[in-house]
């Protein structure tokens, strides 16, 4: 009888277990905020009960500049385990790089009962946000008209957004209309044809007026007609002369130019003519 009732005041093995969990999450996650993305990452993170008891975990996270939504608390069973998301939200502003986030995972409640919240389990993780560059350029004018001879000036601004500082160069690119090459017939050349952009230490817009300079032939057998567009060097660009992005180049041959020379050359020939003439012809004196 002692043996009996001195056994149901030890407590059995399991019981003797104090309330416990473990807390693991994926490392890493990826970021985009330029605009028109989501601006959304996600960390997978899981937290396990091994021993008998049903315990109540509140979850917090702090994520730094980054916007954090995360389940506050959930209750696990006996040897269970609870899976739960990380919500992470940036928006264009949010520099680029490695973002630190601290997830902690705390007992509140053990068997329904308040526990006090004095053994916290942290995981650290990195939200790895990427850099982006969204460049758009406002051409002065549509339509661009020249004789030959003349300089082709084509002015644009060009506004550049990003979240981390940067430097971008731009080209024009003429495209002929009726080959559509992008090499310049002979005669052209590019005077001025890039234009950079450097972003400053205390923002991430950049805003620069462009000058673009092409220079012309004065001999011009045809009109040449042409578009113009700007890209960042370095892209293959396969939207040529877009109508909203592009300017009509007009190149108009001058006629008067080549009058001079058909006068001088036709004088010449005639001069040569008379000349050869004179060689050609007998001295009408030594003859008599």
């Amino acid at each position: 009888m002692c043996s009996v009732s001195l056994s149901s005041y030890v407590p059995s093995a399991e019981a003797q277990l104090a309330p416990e969990i473990t807390l693991t999450c994926e490392d890493t996650t990826t970021m985009t905020v330029a605009p028109g993305s989501q601006k959304i990452a996600y960390i997978s993170c899981v937290v396990e009960n091994p021993t008998v008891h049903t315990i109540t975990v509140q979850i917090t996270v702090q994520g730094g500049i980054l916007i954090t939504i995360a389940p506050p608390d959930f209750t696990i069973n006996q040897n269970g385990v609870w899976e739960f998301i990380v919500t992470y939200g940036g928006n264009t502003d949010t520099r680029s790089g490695p973002h630190e986030s601290t997830i902690t995972a705390v007992i509140t409640k053990v068997n329904s009962v308040t526990y006090p919240a004095d053994n916290p389990r942290s995981y650290s993780v990195l939200v790895n946000v990427e850099q982006y560059v969204e460049c758009q350029y406002d051409l002065k004018q549509q339509q661009l008209a020249v004789g030959a001879g003349s300089e082709l000036i084509i002015s644009s601004r060009i506004d550049c957004q990003s979240n981390d500082e940067f430097t971008r160069d731009f080209q024009i690119l003429i495209v002929d209309r009726e080959t559509s090459s992008t090499s310049l017939p002979s005669g052209f050349e590019y005077k001025e044809r890039i234009c950079t952009l450097e972003s400053n230490l205390t923002g991430v817009i950049a805003s620069e007026n462009c000058r673009f300079v092409i220079k012309t032939p004065v001999y011009l057998l045809k009109t040449w007609n042409s578009c113009v567009i700007i890209i960042e060097v370095g892209d293959e660009n396969t939207d040529l002369c877009h109508e909203s992005l592009s300017m009509e180049i007009k190149v108009k041959t001058r006629i008067w130019w080549a009058i001079p020379l058909i006068m001088v050359v036709s004088i010449c020939i005639w001069a040569f003519q008379g000349r050869l003439q004179e060689l050609l012809t007998p001295d009408k004196g030594k003859e008599d």
